[in-house]
C-alpha cells in the first residue's frame, strides 16, 4: 500500500524558543493554533516540553502557517521520521526510509547535519553524520547549508528532523542596515515586548511606543510586529521549506499574502526613537522605510536624560529600553550609575503620566538591576530572567 502524501497526513513539529522564553512561546503557539488563517483537516495539540514546544497531529500546511506567524521562536523543526533501533544496520535502514525527494529538490544542495548520540551506541556522532550523508548522497557543510537536518539517537530510538526555517527566525529581513553590534535579537525583543504588554491589564490601546537607546530600532519594529499580530512571513526573507518539493507553493503564497495584509493594513502607534549616537540615527532613518505605511516615526538625536517627549492624552505609551552596557557603554562610565539615573528618570515619567505608562527595561547584572528597581518600587515592578549571548539578563516591567 502506497504511503499517503506528506500534505495528506498529520505531522509533528518541534518549536524552539528564544532563549529564556519557553512558556511565552507556548502561549503564542497555542494562540496561533486557535486562530488559523484557514480550515484544516486535523486539530493539533500543543505540548510544553523541557526545552521546546511540541506541536503534534498537525496539518503540514498549518505547520508552515504557524512558522510564518511566530515572533518568539528561534526555529521550527519538522519531525520527518522516528523509529526504534538497536544496531547500526537498523539505523542505516531507517535512514534509507527518509522521503528525500519530498525534502530536497536535488542532492547537490549543501546541507548541515547536526547529530546527537546518547548511551547505547558507543561510536562517536561523526559516524551517524557520515552514514546519513552516504545513504542520502548528500554533502554536509559546517557553514552555508541551505537545509538543516537534525538526527537524535537516544538509547534505542532514532529521530530525524529538518528545519523549516533554515536561517533562524529572528533574521526577519526587514532592516536595511545594522549596527556593528546587535545587542538583542529580534525574537528576544518580541518576547520582551509581549511580556511587557501583559502588564496592560485594562487592555487600553497603545498609542505611542517610545524607544530610548534605540540602536538600529529592533525594539520599536518588533513592537509593531507584535501589536499588528503579524510575523516573519510579512517580509521577503526565504525559508528552507520554500525549497521542499512537498511544500505547496499556493499555500505559501496565500499565507504570505494574508500575513502581509495584516501587517500593511495595520495602523500602528507613533514610534519615537531616541539615540545620542549619530550613526544609529542615520541607520534608523533607513530602517524605518519598510514600516512607513504602518506607523509614524519620530527620530531624535539627543541625550535621553534631557529629551522631553510628549505622551498622548489617550491610551498607553509603551516604553522599551535596552540601555548601553559592555562595549556599548561609554568609556569611564558606570553601569550601576547609569541604571540608578534611569530609575529616577523613569519614575518621574511614570508619576507624571499616571495610568498611561507600560515600561520594560533590560538590566545586565544584579547591581544595575537593584539600582534600577529600587526607584520603581511604587509601580510594582516585576522581573523576568533570560539569557542572551550566554549572558543572564533581567527584564523589568512596570506600569504607572
Amino acid at each position: 500500500m502506497a504511503e499517503a502524501p506528506i500534505s495528506a497526513r498529520p505531522h509533528v513539529f518541534y518549536i524552539r524558543p528564544a532563549p529564556g522564553w519557553l512558556e511565552l512561546l507556548h502561549q503564542e503557539v497555542d494562540a496561533l493554533v486557535k486562530s488559523p488563517l484557514q480550515k484544516y483537516k486535523y486539530e493539533p495539540k500543543v505540548t510544553l516540553l523541557k526545552g521546546t514546544v511540541k506541536l503534534h497531529r498537525c496539518d503540514w500546511r498549518q505547520g508552515l502557517e504557524i512558522m510564518l506567524r511566530l515572533t518568539t521562536a528561534h526555529d521550527v523543526e519538522w519531525l520527518v521520521l522516528e523509529s526504534k533501533c538497536n544496531k547500526w544496520s537498523e539505523v542505516d535502514a531507517i535512514l534509507g526510509r527518509v522521503p528525500w525527494d519530498s525534502i530536497l529538490p536535488s542532492r547537490d544542495i549543501p546541507v548541515h547535519v547536526t547529530t546527537d548520540i546518547s548511551n547505547g551506541f558507543t561510536t562517536a556522532s561523526g559516524k551517524l553524520r557520515e552514514n546519513f550523508c552516504k545513504i542520502s548522497n548528500l554533502i554536509h557543510v559546517s557553514e552555508g547549508g541551505k537545509v538543516r537536518f537534525k538526527i537524535d539517537l537516544r538509547a534505542d530510538f532514532l529521530k530525524i528532523s529538518v528545519s523549516l526555517c533554515g536561517e533562524p527566525l529572528y533574521k526577519r529581513g526587514y532592516k536595511a542596515k545594522l549596527l556593528a553590534t546587535a545587542p538583542i535579537a529580534e525574537h528576544q525583543a518580541a518576547a520582551c515586548t509581549r511580556w511587557v504588554l501583559d502588564k496592560n491589564l485594562d487592555n487600553s490601546p497603545v498609542n505611542q511606543v517610545f524607544v530610548p537607546f534605540a540602536g538600529s530600532g529592533t525594539f520599536g519594529f518588533e513592537s509593531l510586529l507584535v501589536l499588528s499580530g503579524s510575523g516573519p512571513g510579512a517580509f521577503s526573507r526565504h525559508f528552507s521549506c520554500d525549497l521542499f518539493p512537498c511544500t505547496p507553493e499556493a499555500s505559501m503564497r496565500f499565507f504570505r499574502k494574508k500575513i502581509s495584509e495584516k501587517f500593511t493594513l495595520f495602523r500602528g502607534p507613533k514610534v519615537t526613537f531616541n539615540d545620542i549616537n549619530s550613526e544609529a540615527v542615520a541607520i534608523l532613518k533607513e530602517n524605518t522605510v519598510v514600516f512607513s505605511s504602518v506607523s509614524q516615526f519620530e527620530i531624535v538625536e539627543e541625550d535621553f536624560f534631557s529629551f522631553k517627549t510628549v505622551f498622548p492624552d489617550q491610551g498607553k505609551t509603551l516604553i522599551l529600553l535596552n540601555p548601553p552596557y559592555g562595549n556599548r557603554l561609554a568609556k569611564n562610565s558606570s553601569v550601576a550609575g547609569l541604571y540608578h539615573r534611569l530609575g529616577i528618570r523613569l519614575k518621574e515619567i511614570s508619576e507624571s503620566n499616571p495610568g498611561k505608562i507600560l515600561g520594560g527595561c533590560l538590566c545586565p547584572d544584579d547591581v544595575s538591576w537593584k539600582n534600577f528597581i529600587k526607584e520603581l518600587k511604587s509601580f510594582s515592578p516585576e522581573t523576568h530572567h533570560f539569557t542572551h549571548g550566554g549572558k543572564e539578563m533581567r527584564l523589568v516591567r512596570w506600569a504607572s
